[in-house]
């Protein structure tokens, strides 16, 4: 019974934020004319998919989360808006735009994809986000009012812990994005074709190749990351007396929602690239948002008996 109003609700939740995707979508579109070959069922049917994945996941953190209903309101919005556009859309202007040229991604992509899509980006997913959240806690939070006590987002730690934690961080994500990066993406000739590119050989290599021809993406990354602990900060400290539950459920909300999209066609990339990514960018995102987990979740209080 109760695994049956779990689908019902995140049946509801996705289509509503389905609904106020359309509806922001008539004064910020997208996709552009000539979008793909496909007809609006079929898009709506993906993008429908794509709203319960995302009510999906936002469901099951806050059946299992703790804290305030404001607590999870706003730090679900911090965490879901910041992964699902923020985090995706940095990348994209720096990787598919003329102006990450400036920023010293090298080579632009066969297709550039224009500015005003990706602030479309922005204020669609923005609109999801602010009906959606406060909508789900509605739907999903059934727990006792002495269950609601605040939890404190940010774990306390000394500097020492701090600068040791956020060091294993950059270099763990760099790792991640450059080794998946490379060995699942940029040695397939589909990705290198459209991203006018050439594979070196090695991975090593590639790094080399990587700081010569594009000095800025090092760095990106190294920011990247502090971005996306602080954006993941509320569903950690929410989740951090669920152990191992609560890093799978951090790898899933940091993973699906920033790359279940790629599955709707778009004119600015390929199907076959996006698949690609799409493979990429899951699996090393979701060993980021378990790490993640681990290195800051607030440690248990122990219970003192007299």
């Amino acid at each position: 019974m109760k695994t049956l109003e779990f689908i019902l609700k995140t049946l509801l939740l996705s289509t509503v934020m389905l609904l106020v995707t359309i509806i922001i979508s008539m004064f910020r579109p997208l996709s552009a004319e000539g979008n793909t070959t496909h007809d609006e069922g079929t898009i709506m049917l993906l993008l429908l998919s794509v709203t319960t994945v995302y009510a999906f996941v936002i469901g099951i953190v806050i059946k299992n989360a703790r804290g305030s209903r404001l607590q999870l309101i706003l730090g679900l919005m911090i965490a879901f808006y910041g992964v699902q556009t923020v985090i995706g859309q940095i990348e994209a202007i720096f990787f598919l735009t003329s102006l990450g040229e400036k920023l010293g991604a090298g080579s632009a992509p066969v297709l550039q994809m224009p500015l005003h899509f990706i602030v479309s980006q922005f204020i669609v997913w923005g609109a999801v986000t602010l009906v959606g959240i406060p909508l789900a806690v509605v739907l999903y939070d059934r727990r006792k009012n002495e269950k609601r006590a605040p939890v404190q987002w940010i774990p306390k730690m000394s500097n020492r812990e701090w600068l040791s934690k956020l060091g294993i961080l950059i270099i763990a994500y760099e790792l991640l994005y450059f080794g998946f990066g490379y060995f699942m993406a940029w040695k397939n000739p589909v990705i290198q074709a459209f991203y006018q590119g050439t594979d070196p050989g090695s991975f090593f290599a590639q790094l080399a190749n990587v700081a010569k021809e594009t000095p800025g993406l090092y760095g990106l990354q190294a920011f990247r990351s502090l971005l996306w602990l602080v954006i993941a900060f509320p569903v950690i400290s929410m989740l951090s007396h669920k152990r191992w539950l609560g890093a799978i459920m951090t790898g899933l909300f940091v993973s699906l929602p920033m790359n279940i999209p790629h599955i709707i066609p778009n004119p600015y990339m390929p199907a076959d690239v996006r698949a690609i990514h799409f493979t990429e960018t899951v699996i090393s995102n979701f060993i980021f948002g378990v790490l993640l987990f681990w290195l800051f979740r607030s440690k248990p209080t122990k219970q003192i008996s007299y």
